[in-house]
């Protein structure tokens, strides 16, 4: 069976040599003062020279063709068992058709040498063959080098990515479950209500996972899922608000998980009471950041991090859009800039 590089290579070939014969035939109708002795003189000509050109490529092509079936035992030596055969087997065409009654039909001269008329067909003909062809073999090998170079690239993010949110899930999960713990202790009423919430953000999660962005609509809304899961567990001791035109909700793409992982954050990080809530702002800002904002009230002590988190994501992003994401810490307030994706 013929790769896919050598029906290509037939393919550009007979293009090649189809416009080599098509101009060759313009050139003799467009001659000046010709006459029918002239033309006749030219026309063999170019019939030879494209003749001869068509020759050297299916012989040339053939051997190709031939020696892949022998690639792997030939290894380095394919080429040079190539250009060996590819002149020996062109210099005996030419020898046969040299001796032969059909050289008549391209030619009104006698040869005047069946030996050297051969040579330098190979010479040069079947020189400028192989150069073409191996010019195109480069190229393509080039390009398909090249291809195949951008899919690993591409598998290399996309197993990174997945890496990445591999990390997120069982962080998240354990805080939960800690979480829920000390509900069933305390509530066991607003515990029930915390693991229908934590259900439903859940499932949200899972449905999702596969992605690596979404839309700002659908992470907005699974971020508000988790505000509402923490709103049973803490109440008033936390409150939030969002101000984001909804034309950049449909529009506008983020890694998977980025959102919420910042309001993660600014719960793990900061102590809530009804006295001093923890208020979280979620704002857009022209033209492609998003602003996730919330008062600063750090715990005495907080328990100790895995080392996901912020720079998790800032990590995602780098993969992404080259750039990392943007952190302000001031004594007031905790800012995090993520940057809008087109879609």
């Amino acid at each position: 069976m013929i790769s896919i590089k050598y029906k290509q290579l037939i393919r550009t070939g007979a293009w090649i040599n189809l416009i080599l014969l098509v101009l060759g035939i313009s050139i003799l109708f467009f001659l000046p003062n010709s006459n029918i002795s002239g033309d006749t003189i030219v026309l063999k000509k170019v019939s030879s020279f494209a003749l001869a050109n068509i020759i050297c490529w299916v012989i040339n092509i053939f051997i190709l063709v031939f020696l892949e079936q022998f690639a792997p035992t030939l290894k380095r030596n394919k080429w040079i068992t190539f250009y060996v055969s590819s002149y020996a087997i062109v210099f005996a065409v030419a020898l046969i058709i040299s001796r032969s009654s059909f050289v008549n039909l391209f030619t009104n001269n006698k040869l005047s040498s069946p030996i050297f008329s051969p040579l330098f067909f190979v010479a040069t003909i079947n020189t400028l063959s192989i150069l073409i062809i191996n010019l195109i073999l480069s190229r393509y090998d080039e390009s398909l080098t090249k291809l195949e170079n951008s899919e690993l690239r591409v598998k290399s993010l996309e197993a990174q990515q997945e890496k990445l949110k591999n990390q997120l899930n069982p962080h998240f999960l354990f805080n939960s479950l800690n979480a829920l713990k000390s509900l069933i202790k305390r509530d066991p009423n607003l515990a029930e209500n915390y693991l229908v919430g934590l259900s439903n953000f859940l499932r949200f999660s899972i449905s999702h996972s596969e992605q690596n962005v979404v839309s700002l609509e659908q992470e907005l809304k699974f971020s508000m899922y988790y505000l509402e899961v923490q709103k049973v567990r803490f109440g008033n001791a936390i409150s939030y608000s969002v101000d984001i035109p909804l034309l950049q909700q449909m529009n506008a793409v983020l890694p998977v998980f980025s959102l919420q992982l910042t309001l993660e954050n600014a719960i793990k990080h900061n102590k809530l009471t009804q006295e001093e809530p923890l208020t979280i702002r979620i704002v857009y800002i022209e033209p492609d950041l998003l602003l996730v904002e919330n008062n600063i009230n750090p715990k005495p002590h907080v328990e100790p991090g895995s080392g996901t988190g912020l720079k998790n994501l800032s990590d995602r992003y780098l993969l992404l859009t080259k750039e990392g994401i943007r952190v302000n810490n001031s004594s007031d307030f905790f800012q995090v800039y993520l940057k809008l994706i087109t879609k």
